[in-house]
């Protein structure tokens, strides 16, 4: 069962992390083309694929990730603890400021247009917000791949 579990926590981080770092890369593609209407249909598509395959992903990941402790860890190992804590700020954020801000901006782009200076002001806060979270998944694959203190 250990390993079953494991490999669902892999294949969701995979999921989660793998696609919020092609994202970045779509992001910057995608800011840099001289196309209008790419922003908006990235955004459009972020909110989506957020709410529909990395929300499903997070929770799955988080759930195995919570039996195995149970099975064969400690939630006061020192590399769970602060993962979990991680975890709960990139939940927290996606849920506070990620997907309603990236409903936000879809609204905006469908009512002002893809040249929406606001819409556009927001997507870019959001790639920051992303790229920074993208830093937290580096720090728990590090602890995840070394377990400092065990």
């Amino acid at each position: 069962m250990y390993q079953l579990l494991l490999y669902i926590h892999i294949v969701c981080a995979v999921i989660w992390v793998g696609g919020a770092f092609a994202i970045q890369a779509l992001a910057i593609i995608v800011t840099r083309s001289g196309d209008p209407t790419e922003v908006p249909r990235l955004s459009r598509n972020m909110e989506i694929i957020g709410s529909r395959v990395f929300l499903p992903a997070a929770v799955l990941l988080f759930l195995a990730g919570t039996v195995m402790t149970i099975q064969n860890w400690s939630f006061g190992n020192t590399w769970i603890a602060v993962s979990i804590g991680l975890w709960i700020l990139s939940a927290l954020g996606g849920a506070i400021y990620l997907g309603p801000r990236a409903k936000r901006v879809v609204a905006l782009f469908e009512a002002e247009g893809p040249s929406s200076v606001e819409a556009r002001a927001l997507i870019g806060r959001l790639f920051i917000a992303t790229r920074l979270e993208l830093v937290s998944f580096a720090v728990i694959i590090a602890l995840m791949v070394f377990k400092p203190g065990f």
